[in-house]
């Protein structure tokens, strides 16, 4: 048998929630490791997981390009389709990574049940309940810098009520979110749902009590058998997806046109290229149901979205034309124009460069 690839993760960490069923689905011969953090730094210069190594001990760190090389190396089965649902596939990737945080960090550490749950068992995977401590002190931190407030938190839940209710009444009638068959988008949206929602205690309770046709999905995406598997809707949207994506367009597209309106005006004055950029710049502020919100800028969301519209320009007139169609009607349009002045980002080794 040949060397398998090795897989470093961890089961609460939502980037590796994304990528399991991504090697899942592609039957890559794998094995699933801790992570070896002295290794990890070593090898990447940051401390993230999950990483990826291959037979031939090529490192690879952040999911996007993960599964970029995965589809490039391995072509079948496809997570990517082509024409619009391609498209789509990019944008659940950019609200489920780059928006949903703000929702799945609320429900871990905004619930005292989940965070006395969370430092325990962060204590029980590493083997040492002080450095559980540890970590769930820093992950808690986070919460302001991603607009987790006191006054936000009943925007935050109304829009996960909202986008659990339309899930689960889309994975009702259509086992994956783009048709009868598995994509990046449902890779992307496992993160948080998975890693988070469903692993966590309170809304663990919740998904099953509420939304049980999501939990369903979930075990579909951990356990998936290609082979049984159909096509993808190829264009032809039902109205249950249609609500989906007018909850991203509603509530997250506004915050993460906001954030990169802001990373444009900051970019006239700082952006140099061929230097590296920093995670975060400065403050946005928008509103999400109304409700004043402030967030960190942070490049990496910036980056997400110009590989949106990078996906998009990749396409034929005709369905550059369907793309913007289907995401003006989602309220997402404004996505796929950049800000004046944004300075576009690429990926050298593990850092973003400004390009």
């Amino acid at each position: 048998m040949s060397k398998p690839w090795i897989f470093m993760g961890v089961d609460r960490s939502h980037f590796s929630a994304k990528l399991r069923p991504a090697l899942r689905y592609k039957e890559i011969h794998h094995v699933e490791y801790p992570p070896d953090n002295q290794q990890i730094a070593e090898r990447t210069g940051v401390g993230f997981v999950p990483v990826l190594f291959s037979p031939e001990d090529e490192v690879f760190q952040d999911t996007t390009d993960i599964i970029d090389v995965l589809e490039e190396r391995f072509p079948e089965p496809p997570l990517i389709p082509e024409g619009t649902d391609g498209v789509l596939c990019r944008l659940f990737e950019l609200y489920a990574d780059e928006f949903f945080p703000t929702v799945s960090m609320r429900t871990r550490w905004a619930y005292e049940e989940n965070e006395q749950e969370l430092r325990r068992a962060f204590g029980a995977f590493s083997g040492d309940a002080a450095r559980g401590n540890t970590v769930a002190d820093l992950m808690s931190s986070y919460l302001p810098m991603l607009g987790v407030t006191a006054e936000t938190i009943p925007a935050i839940d109304a829009h996960t009520d909202a986008m659990l209710a339309a899930l689960d009444a889309h994975f009702a009638e259509h086992p994956f979110l783009l048709g009868e068959r598995m994509s990046l988008a449902d890779c992307t949206l496992m993160g948080p749902l998975y890693a988070h929602l469903y692993l966590d205690r309170v809304t663990r309770k919740k998904l099953y009590d509420d939304a049980l046709q999501v939990c369903m999905w979930i075990e579909r995406c951990n356990r998936p058998v290609p082979g049984q598997m159909g096509e993808w809707f190829k264009g032809n949207y039902p109205d249950t997806l249609k609500n989906v994506l007018s909850l991203i367009g509603a509530d997250a597209a506004p915050l993460l046109r906001s954030l990169e309106d802001v990373y444009a005006e900051w970019c006239a004055s700082n952006a140099t290229p061929g230097e590296k950029a920093p995670r975060g710049i400065t403050q946005y502020k928008s509103t999400l149901r109304n409700v004043p919100f402030a967030a960190a800028v942070r490049t990496y969301v910036a980056w997400k979205t110009q590989r949106l519209r990078s996906r998009h320009a990749a396409d034929d007139a005709e369905t550059q034309r369907q793309n913007r169609e289907v995401l003006a009607a989602a309220g997402c349009e404004a996505l796929l124009e950049a800000p004046d002045g944004a300075a576009p980002l690429q990926k050298s080794g593990f850092e973003l460069i400004f390009s």
